[in-house]
């Protein structure tokens, strides 16, 4: 709309501006038309009185008669019998009157040129053309402004898929509102839909949102759509189990209230979306139509939102919730949808406090997004089958470039001998309670290789779960098998993440200090990933301690966490505790880390994992 009133208003200042030119033109065409005149009477009085113009000259001043600065000479048979000085002679021109008679004047073009009168009308119209253009546009801006700013909302809402309010004080904006609401009412009202879905319970009886079975079949309706996009949430509230224990149910689900209200205010200006109760304290959140960038940023406002909610005394908020997501598109399967997003949720989880997570597009094979029965077939099998393959990444000396030792990482090959990551199968091993089981079966796997290498001195770590370090049958096993290679235990690094440690410093203490009674080192993993005080230090045999990706990521350009790596060298060198860096990506990274005083670096600066091909495995 406003392209084509401007492409009417263009048509009109360019008619316009042929008019204000004609206008010009016919002034100056007058204008020249006067100064002709002129000259023509004075050439008419030059030949009229040229047999007595000498003489004349010599008693009268004829410059005013003839014209100042206009006549230069008037020739009568060869004789100069008047002259004056007209200045700019190179544009005077000879004009003969007469037989015998001329005169040298400035013609007529060049008269108008220099007149002041050319200059002031030609300014003048200059100005009115400006003013003109300058005062049409100003005018249509203005009149358009509202009608621009809902333009911009239409293709805005067209891009995004949602359809904010118009800000805008106009009658348009006034009667989109109106509509807008009238939708929003009608998708929201208490249809006979709704009753409909009352009566087939299809609704949580104590929050009054969907159910789990609500949830499952708006899921599976919206994937059978063509060019479907959107993203799952599953949000998860263990915070919930303990207000049950501590102030009883009503208390609890007062909470998931809070909770659900905190969502649905987030989500008000949004017409489409679907809540549902899925588990006790499970909510599962299903949101059409948005892109990835703003899937993630909805993640972070629910987040956020859950945060600020205010809890009973006792609870914290930093393990209150996890959130789980799953992003899909046209061709996707509900249940592996599902099935990726509670792995997000297990991963989140596992990581540590309140945080929302989200696989990368690809990270998870089709066939690996099962649900959790899935999951503890498939893992039970692997161990039973011994299916997990470990590779080996060095840790390299700053300086010398030696090897100081080599982390394990591990691996399950599934039914197609694909290789499934440990960030994809471990949350889900957790979640199955088989943690326990595939720690012990990699650790086993790690001390027959380094008995069957004995000539080799390489020390090996391995990252084992508090899970399982709090199980007192994995201790026992860990005891006995390393009491079955004394000579092994000297060589053995173990791995525990820093926020693990920090929550369960009191557990965890008597069981490090007997394994170090044992002879294995212990390392701090994922130093600097959350906020949590280094007095652990000091209370645990910590030798190492290894800094977050996080940190180490453009740490050149980073002050903030170069100030944080010198803050950890001052607490760990009277301790002798070395300090390592993971994830080291390039030469700049790791001559800032060596200059900070970091003592060794693993990642693919150095090389990428190795795998080993155990022979003592299997015999």
């Amino acid at each position: 709309m406003t392209r084509l009133v401007k492409k009417t208003h263009k048509k009109v200042y360019h008619l316009l501006g042929v008019f204000l030119i004609a206008g010009y033109f016919l002034a100056l065409a007058s204008f020249a038309w006067q100064v002709s005149t002129q000259q023509q009477q004075r050439f008419s009085l030059i030949a009229a009185i040229a047999p007595d113009l000498e003489r004349l000259n010599q008693t009268h001043s004829l410059n005013e008669v003839l014209g100042q600065n206009v006549i230069s000479q008037v020739i009568l048979q060869d004789r100069i019998v008047f002259e004056q000085t007209a200045g700019s002679e190179w544009v005077l021109k000879q004009i003969t009157l007469a037989p015998q008679l001329s005169v040298v004047a400035k013609p007529v073009w060049f008269q108008v040129v220099s007149s002041p009168i050319f200059w002031l009308l030609t300014s003048g119209f200059g100005l009115l053309l400006l003013i003109t253009v300058k005062r049409s546009y100003q005018f249509i801006d203005k009149a358009l402004a509202h009608v621009t700013e809902i333009e911009h909302w239409a293709n805005s809402a067209i891009v995004q898929g949602n359809y904010p309010a118009v800000t805008t004080e106009h009658p348009i904006g006034y009667a989109i509102n109106h509509l807008r609401k009238s939708m929003l009412h009608a998708q929201n009202q208490d249809s006979l839909f709704d009753k409909a879905i009352k009566e087939s319970a299809l609704l949580d009886d104590e929050t009054g949102i969907g159910n789990k079975a609500y949830f499952n079949s708006r899921l599976s309706a919206l994937m059978a759509e063509e060019d479907v996009r959107g993203a799952v949430y599953i949000i998860q509230c263990q915070g919930c189990d303990t207000i049950h224990s501590l102030y009883g149910h009503e208390q609890a689900i007062h909470v998931v209230e809070m909770i659900i209200q905190s969502i649905e205010k987030r989500f008000e200006n949004r017409a489409n979306f679907y809540l549902a109760r899925c588990q006790e304290y499970e909510l599962a959140l299903l949101v059409p139509h948005v892109f990835v960038k703003e899937a993630e940023k909805l993640a972070q406002q629910i987040l956020k939102g859950l945060l600020n909610i205010v809890l009973p005394v006792g609870i914290n908020k930093d393990d209150f919730c996890h959130i789980g997501m799953s992003y899909f598109k046209s061709g996707d399967k509900a249940f592996q949808v599902l099935a990726e997003a509670d792995m997000a949720l297990r991963t989140a989880q596992l990581q540590g406090p309140s945080q929302w997570f989200m696989y990368d597009d690809g990270e998870i094979a089709h066939e690996s997004a099962k649900g959790s029965l899935k999951w503890r077939t498939f893992l039970e099998n692997a161990i039973r089958n011994n299916s997990f393959v470990i590779f080996f990444q060095p840790v390299i000396e700053r300086f010398s470039d030696n090897i100081l030792h080599h982390e394990v990482l591990t691996k399950v090959r599934d039914e197609k001998g694909e290789l499934i990551s440990a960030r994809v199968f471990l949350p889900m091993a957790k979640k199955c309670g088989l943690s326990a089981p595939i720690d012990l079966l990699v650790f086993k796997q790690v001390c027959k290789l380094l008995t069957y290498e004995q000539d080799k001195q390489d020390c090996c770590s391995l990252n084992l779960s508090v899970d399982s370090l709090l199980d007192k049958s994995f201790i026992e096993k860990l005891h006995y098998e390393l009491k079955q290679y004394p000579q092994i235990a000297p060589r053995l690094i173990i791995e525990i993440s820093e926020y693990q440690l920090v929550n369960h410093l009191t557990e965890l203490k008597p069981i490090l200090f007997k394994l170090t009674l044992l002879g294995v080192q212990l390392l701090a993993d994922k130093v600097g990933q959350y906020v949590v005080s280094a007095q652990y230090l000091k209370q645990l045999p910590i030798r190492y301690v290894k800094l977050h990706r996080s940190i180490v990521m453009n740490i050149e350009q980073k002050p903030e966490n170069q100030v944080f790596v010198q803050s950890m060298k001052i607490l760990c060198e009277p301790l002798k505790v070395k300090m390592f860096a993971l994830g080291v990506e390039d030469q700049n990274e790791w001559r800032t880390l060596t200059k900070l005083g970091v003592q060794g670096g693993q990642g693919h600066y150095f090389t990428e994992p190795i795998a080993q091909v155990a022979k003592a495995i299997g015999h």
